[in-house]
């Protein structure tokens, strides 16, 4: 296949990358070239702002892997501007509209969730462009996502405070039960969908559930450090501070069995954690 991947410089873009390669595909990739990035020589880069530099874009692709889209009209200049068979969007559970009852399945509405704030609004709108259109598409549901070469400060926010053996403070109870993903799973399942050009919307979450506080307690036998766990229930909720822990308190549970038809499996999450710790986190302080 010929597959232009918009955006593909951070964590889980080069993992998609190199899925691509693996498996004897023709690569394209567009983003800005702000974060340093070295790709295999058979990949052609194109510079630019998606934003104003679409047109930059020659040629037809079988596939385009969206993995920026964060409004609407990111997702309509895309539709646009470029020639392709099948659009693939990176969007998240978080697209989803707020429910009480578990587990979410790609059935279920998306819409307002109020803890998502605008990430919530600009997904959702981009999967209602996608809606209205008349093109062939896909959309791949990750919940958080962990693994090597993680930007955002999940896992080495939690394992630099047990190994410095400081407090974690925890919102509310620390009892919302939620599911991981690894980078690694994500990047395959987005392959398989591209590959089979798979139609509609495909959660991308791991087997486990596991409250906060027991992801806390599992990171803390794999770096053989003792917790010191605090509660905070000014943050509970919608009120979730980040700087002071990566996830918030609010359960969602989402079912994966769709995306498995494909051919998918997931890391246990035990597993992904002692790989990544020994491979990143280890040596944090």
């Amino acid at each position: 296949m010929n597959v232009l991947v918009i955006g593909g410089s951070r964590f889980v873009g080069p993992y998609i990358i190199n899925e691509l390669i693996n498996h004897k595909h023709d690569v394209s990739v567009f983003n800005r070239g702000t974060a340093k990035q070295k790709y295999a020589e058979s990949v052609t880069f194109v510079k630019g702002d998606r934003n104003v530099d679409l047109g930059k874009i020659n040629g037809e692709f079988d596939v385009v892997i969206d993995t920026c889209a964060y409004e609407g009209a990111h997702t309509l200049q895309v539709i646009d501007k470029i020639k392709f068979k099948f659009l693939l969007h990176f969007s998240t559970v978080a697209a989803y509209q707020k429910k009480h009852m578990f587990p979410i399945t790609e059935d279920d509405a998306i819409g307002k969730w109020e803890l998502w704030s605008d990430y919530n609004i600009g997904k959702v709108q981009c999967e209602e462009v996608l809606a209205a259109s008349i093109i062939n598409y896909g959309i791949i549901r990750p919940t958080y996502i962990l693994g090597s070469q993680n930007y955002l400060d999940r896992e080495a926010f939690i394992y630099q405070r047990l190994l410095m053996k400081l407090p974690i403070i925890l919102p509310g109870n620390g009892q919302a039960m939620v599911q991981f993903v690894f980078v690694q799973d994500v990047a395959k399942s987005i392959v398989a969908m591209a590959e089979q050009q798979a139609r509609g919307a495909f959660n991308c979450v791991g087997d486990e559930i596991i409250t906060l506080e027991g992801l806390v307690r599992e990171m803390g036998e794999i770096s053989k450090q003792e917790p010191i766990i605090e509660y905070n229930f000014k943050t509970d909720g919608i009120k979730h501070n980040e700087k002071e822990f990566p996830f918030a308190n609010e359960s969602f549970i989402c079912s994966n069995d769709k995306i498995k038809e494909l051919g998918i499996e997931f890391t246990p999450l035990l597993a992904g954690l002692k790989r990544d710790y020994l491979s990143d986190y280890k040596s944090l302080k």
